[in-house]
């Protein structure tokens, strides 16, 4: 009985396991709806407490739930065929619906793309995506990943100069220049990244494929996720 969990441990842990339970939060997250939508994030979710861990983390932090009210809100104060009306805004069940829906998504992709990049190093990532004939992506996802840190560490800068110099006072004019640093940050490491790409003489043709294995204890949990996917899929077209 002891050995079940080390068991079930090793076969859902790993690259593969972790990217066929990435396509497959994916494709039940996109092409569900409703109440299908709704077991297609108990689902996930359940895949993500077993596969990786690291993927709940977002639903921990504030501002995760505060995007997904801002969703839900929103499409319920701007719906179809308010029950409730007060000059442009009112109350719409079927617009609270469609912002359940979409809220419902933003979780299965959020948890998803972050079990997946926690659990699955980029290099891996991007061998994988040059493996399925998309020349260049890789390299792109794995450059763009290795960006992210330096351009939070620049808002969060520009962030506490503006604090400093009492520049929250103007919150349109403070969020204007955040968007503005961001943006510039973003076009001067690109301008930096080509650069250094070009005086290597990068090639996407050129660049290596390390091999992708699948092992043959992954291969019950694959079709499990198949089936069930087409299954639901089936269900709630």
């Amino acid at each position: 009985m002891k050995t079940m969990p080390r068991r079930l441990r090793a076969t859902l842990g790993g690259v593969d396991a972790s990217v066929s339970c990435f396509a497959f939060s994916l494709v039940i997250g996109i092409c569900c709806r409703d109440w299908w939508l709704l077991l297609a994030l108990g689902l996930a979710l359940t895949l993500a407490a077993l596969v990786y861990p690291a993927g709940l983390r977002p639903l921990t932090r504030l501002r995760t739930w505060v995007l997904l009210t801002i969703i839900v809100l929103s499409s319920t104060l701007v719906g179809d065929d308010p029950l409730w009306s007060f000059g442009p805004l009112g109350i719409s069940p079927s617009g609270a619906l469609r912002g359940a829906n979409m809220a419902m998504r933003a979780v299965i992709i959020i948890v998803a793309v972050t079990g997946l990049v926690s659990s699955v190093p980029i290099d891996r990532i991007g061998g994988f995506l040059e493996r399925l004939g998309l020349r260049g992506l890789g390299f792109a996802v794995g450059v763009a990943f290795n960006l992210l840190p330096l351009i939070e560490r620049s808002l969060v800068t520009s962030w506490q100069a503006l604090r400093l110099r009492a520049g929250l006072r103007r919150p349109l004019t403070a969020a204007r220049l955040m968007l503005v640093v961001a943006v510039s940050d973003c076009l001067r490491c690109a301008d930096e990244v080509t650069l250094a790409a070009e005086a290597r003489a990068f090639s996407p043709d050129a660049v290596k494929r390390p091999p992708f294995t699948w092992r043959a204890r992954t291969v019950p949990l694959v079709a499990t996720l198949v089936a069930t996917a087409g299954v639901l899929v089936w269900f709630a077209a």
